[in-house]
Order: C-alpha cells, then structure tokens, then sequence
C-alpha cells in the first residue's frame, strides 16, 4: 500500500516521437509499456465526486484500487497536488461487489494505453487515450518545470484539467453528445492488444 501526495502535471501533444528522443537526452529510461482499463465508481449522488474524491480500479499487469482527494498543501502554477492511497487488489470482481453492495458502482469506464519512463527523480507517463495524446509528469514539485523544459514543453502549456474534464471538452468543442466513458473500438482496442503482445 502508498499513501502520498500525488504531485503531477500534463501536456497534450501531437507526437511521442520527439518526447521519446528528449527523454533520452535527459537519461530517461523506459520501464513499461501497457493497455489499462480504468472503472471509476460513485453512489447515485454522486457524493464523491461533490466532494472531489475519486474512487478507481485499474486492471493493467496488476490490479490496483486507488482514493484520490484534495491535499491539504496548497498547489503549484500548474502542478495538480491530490493525496493519494492505493494498494494492489487480489479480487477485483470481488472488490467491485464489495463496493456496489455499500452503494458505489462505475459510473464511468476509460482506457489508455500507458508508457511509463523514469527521468531523474520523475515518472514522466505517455498515455494514448481514445481522444489524444498527452504527457503527464509525476514528481516533486521543483523537478517538473524543469524536465518539462528538458522536454521542450512550458508550464504555460500544462493542463489543470483531469482527462475525464478533458474529455468532456474534447466532446463539446466536436458538437457530440456527453459522454462519461472514453474507451477504444473493439477494432483498435484488438489491434492494440495484439500490438502490445508481439511487443514483448
């Protein structure tokens, strides 16, 4: 189990391929490369969500169930800051059970396919998602402007918002209708899937 603060920021981007180029110039290293699917859950009042927690399981090479909520330091100009508490999980049928029967249910589902590099003391995630690509940069605060900039990204261009937000933005700026969930078609998420495979 970890419990901390969750310091991080991100950054749309048209390409991985020049991000992949700096962060080896900058000593990164690739740890992974994964297909997650993502079930976020609530009661019919949507009282986490009023009270800005997030309550998520994730399914990629492990299974893992994760509390996200406010944190009680005060934020950076452009870094998002959450206390975090996560603990891998055995059973997540079991565990989503568990939680429907105290009244928390999905209410969204998403995907994305996560490529995971360490860069000094920073985690810098690439994530593919159904609607775009976007960099996140997780680690102490004084490291991320400065790989940001290593990167040739500005914390101007950092995103406040969460990828559900960014989303649902994606979704309004195109005229279609709302949508919570954000997944892959059965095509792509197979081809994905058999992409990855070979990959290993």
């Amino acid at each position: 189990m970890s419990i901390a603060d969750e310091i991080e920021t991100k950054f749309a981007v048209k390409s991985f391929t020049p991000v992949r180029r700096s962060l080896v110039t900058a000593g990164g290293v690739r740890l992974s490369r994964r297909f997650e699917e993502n079930v976020v859950l609530d009661d019919t009042a949507a009282t986490l969500r009023g009270r800005d927690v997030l309550l998520r399981i994730r399914r990629d090479a492990v299974c893992k169930v994760t509390i996200k909520m406010p944190a009680e330091a005060p934020g950076h100009s452009g870094l998002k800051i959450r206390r975090e508490i996560e603990t891998e999980v055995a059973d997540p049928a079991a565990l989503e059970a568990i939680f429907a029967a105290l009244g928390y249910v999905p209410f969204l589902r998403y995907e994305k396919v996560r490529e995971t590099w360490q860069a000094g003391d920073a985690l810098v995630c690439l994530d593919e998602l159904p609607f775009g690509r976007y960099l996140e940069i997780e680690g102490p605060a004084e490291s991320i402007p400065i790989l940001a900039g290593r990167l040739g990204l500005s914390m101007t261009q950092a995103l406040p918002e969460t990828y559900h937000e960014l989303h649902q933005a994606y979704r309004r700026e195109r005229g279609l209708p709302p949508d919570m969930s954000f997944v892959f078609p059965p095509d792509t998420r197979r081809k994905i899937l058999v992409d990855l495979a070979e990959s290993l």
